[in-house]
């Protein structure tokens, strides 16, 4: 059995933080990662509230949020191919802490690792933390990496 260790991204600098700790961590265990990004259906939904009679611009925003995952995912597989350890990438739709606690359920993973603060302090005032969220329901251990504002 292979140690696995999923690791949260949204692109963020303190996501970013967050995925050098959690290579960091792979390369000492020997383990593999699992980079996710997920595509916030709940900042999808701030965004159709406040542009409710611009569909095309909601069009956009998905596909801005999309290029966001690329570019986050390709950060993970980057710095895990510099540091020679196994990535394999996942971008989902949905709600951050259900598809993170989804994936890690599936795939059995040994350790979540996660920031803990996210794009916009806005965000976390409307949304609440997601790496709080993660804690409590997570059925494997969570590592919050902490950033500093």
């Amino acid at each position: 059995m292979s140690n696995k260790i999923q690791i949260a991204t949204d692109g963020s600098k303190y996501s970013q933080m967050a995925v050098d700790y959690g290579i960091s961590m792979a390369k000492k265990l020997g383990a593999s990662v699992i980079a996710l990004y997920v595509v916030n259906l709940k900042s999808l939904e701030m965004y159709a509230l406040g542009h409710h009679d611009d569909i095309g611009g909601y069009t956009g925003a998905d596909a801005a949020l999309k290029a966001d995952g690329e570019k986050a995912l390709a950060y993970v597989s980057s710095k895990c191919r510099e540091a020679g350890v196994g990535v394999s990438t996942r971008m989902v739709r949905g709600y951050p802490s259900e598809e993170i606690i989804k994936l890690a359920s599936s795939e059995g993973v040994d350790m979540i690792v996660v920031g803990n603060l996210g794009k916009t302090g806005l965000e976390h005032l409307l949304l609440g933390s997601v790496s709080e969220a993660i804690v409590k329901k997570a059925p494997c251990p969570v590592l919050v990496v902490r950033g500093s504002i």
